[in-house]
This record gives C-alpha cells, structure tokens and sequence, in this order.
C-alpha cells in the first residue's frame, strides 16, 4: 500500500507540472501583481497644477541673457526684476512692453537670486553675501548695503523672501556643512527694519526623501532657487543641475519631483510666483541665443 500511495503521489505531481507548463500565466500572477503595485505607487505622487511642456515663452534682451533670478513686487505683476550672474545690476522688464530698464547696485559679481520684502530688495551673492536697499531707490540705487559673513563657507544659489513673514530663506547648493550629512541645509532670516538679516534657524531638504522619488539623485541635491506658494504653503525648489523641480510641504517635506525637459529649460535658476499664483521659471541662454522666462498659468 506504502508502494501504491508513493505512486499515486507521484502521478499527480506530474500533472500538476504539466499544467503549469501549459499555462505558465497562472506562475506568474503574484510577480506581475507586484510590478502593477510599484507603477501605481510611482503614479500616486502629487502632481503640481501647472503643464510644464506649454508655458507662454517670454525670450529676453540680450542683457539678460546670463538671467539668474526673478521677483515680483507685491500686487505688481507686470514688472518683472530681475539680476544676471556677472553684472551688479537691477533689471526691470515690463511684460506688456517688453522694455528693459536697470540701476547699478554693485560692482561685478557672481549674482545668484533676489528677493523683496514690504520694504527692501535684497539680492544674493554666490558666497553668501547679500545685498539690500530700499524699494524707494528701486530706479536709482544709492544706499546699497553688503551684508557679508552672514551664512557659513558654502556655495549658494537660492534666497526667498517671505512678504507675509517678513523672512528670508536662503538654500546651500553646496556647502561644507553637507558633506558629512545627507541633506542639503538651509538658513532663515528675520528681516530687520533697515534691511539687515538676523539668524533665526535652519531646515533643510533630506536627501532619502528626494531618492524615494528620483533614484538619480544619490548623494547630493543642488539647487538654483526656491519660491514659497503662498495659497498652498508650498515650497517649489528649482535644481539646474538635477533638471528637477521639486515640490515640498511648508516644513521642506519632499511631496513631489517633476523632470524638466532641457530642450525648454538650458539653464534653469530662477523661479517665482506672481500675485495670482501663476509660475514663472528662467533659464539662462546655455546652448540657445537667448534667456528665457516661462510663464504657466494656474
């Protein structure tokens, strides 16, 4: 009996074989169930309300053809002001009219971002110098104050001035206090009555959050600009160098990251939002024949 139960055992274990082998799809359910699962996941991050692939293209004068940083002054959305990275110069582009006017603020430099508050420009420098005066003077800078040694030893590419706060953020986009650390780190300021920052903390971008989205980006993460919207409390963080655009909560809590096509975007390092919401990203000229600014309506 011991013979015949072995036997009877035997047999259906090659049918069962045999059936497999004729329907290999049922093997394969629970692999192809878990590769659905991961696509779907990927799908589930939160895509931001703007169609990046067909924004109205603004094409700039040749002046601003290194354009590192755009800002808007409050409720005032046909003026774009602007800075390049070689010049110490102020630019006002008017949309409408397309004209370009400027004032001196400074000596040749490495210029990276601007801001402005209720009261001040302030405009950053690559090592962490800033530049403020007051918006009275926006035509003709006279009083331009240099705020130097403010930030630590780093290079620095991002500063956003918070009207509703009255604080300024300026982001690493490398600096050395990131090198032993996986995050990219970030500085607040309180902005003084004259114009002058006064630290009041830190916070920073985590790199492991970043990966959960985009695997390229491994160890390090560069921005080249970051802008707060206001109607959601988002931070929108521009890196030219990773092609990306990040989305992250008020508390720099990664949410989302979209590639940007390099064909639209050569050099990407400004951002900001005018008083509707509406975004505007420049691009440097880079491999094309001028800077550019995007416009993408809400």
């Amino acid at each position: 009996m011991k013979d015949a139960t072995r036997l009877t055992a035997l047999a259906f274990g090659m049918i069962s074989t045999a059936l497999l082998a004729c329907n290999p799809s049922n093997g394969n359910k629970e692999r192809t169930a878990n590769v659905t699962n991961v696509t779907a996941d990927k799908q589930q991050q939160p895509t931001i309300p703007y169609k990046l692939s067909s924004g109205k293209k603004i094409n700039l004068p040749d002046e601003l053809l290194e354009i590192s940083g755009i800002a808007f002054l409050e409720g005032q959305d046909e003026d774009i002001y602007a800075i390049q990275d070689e010049q110490g110069l102020l630019f006002k582009y008017h949309l409408s009219s397309q004209k370009l006017t400027y004032s001196q603020f400074g000596k040749d430099g490495d210029y990276e971002d601007i801001g402005i508050s209720k009261t001040h420009f302030f405009i950053l420098k690559s090592n962490g110098s800033v530049y403020s005066f007051p918006i009275t003077e926006k035509d003709n800078i006279q009083t331009a104050i240099e705020q130097k040694d403010i930030l630590p030893k780093g290079e620095y590419e991002g500063l956003f001035v918070d009207k509703t706060s009255n604080l300024a953020y300026v982001l690493c986009k490398e600096c050395r206090v990131d090198k032993k650390q996986s995050q990219t780190t970030g500085y607040i300021f309180a902005i003084e009555r004259d114009g002058k920052f006064t630290p009041k903390g830190e916070f920073a971008v985590q790199i492991d959050e970043l990966k959960q989205f985009d695997p390229k980006i491994k160890k390090t993460f560069k921005p080249s600009a970051l802008a707060k919207k206001t109607d959601s409390n988002e931070w929108y963080i521009l890196s030219s160098v990773d092609r990306a655009l990040v989305v992250t909560d008020e508390n720099f809590r990664v949410k989302s990251i979209t590639s940007l096509d390099p064909k639209l975007f050569p050099q990407p390092e400004g951002i900001n939002f005018d008083s509707k919401s509406n975004l505007y990203i420049s691009s440097e000229a880079g491999n094309q024949d001028k800077g550019i600014i995007y416009k993408f309506e809400k």
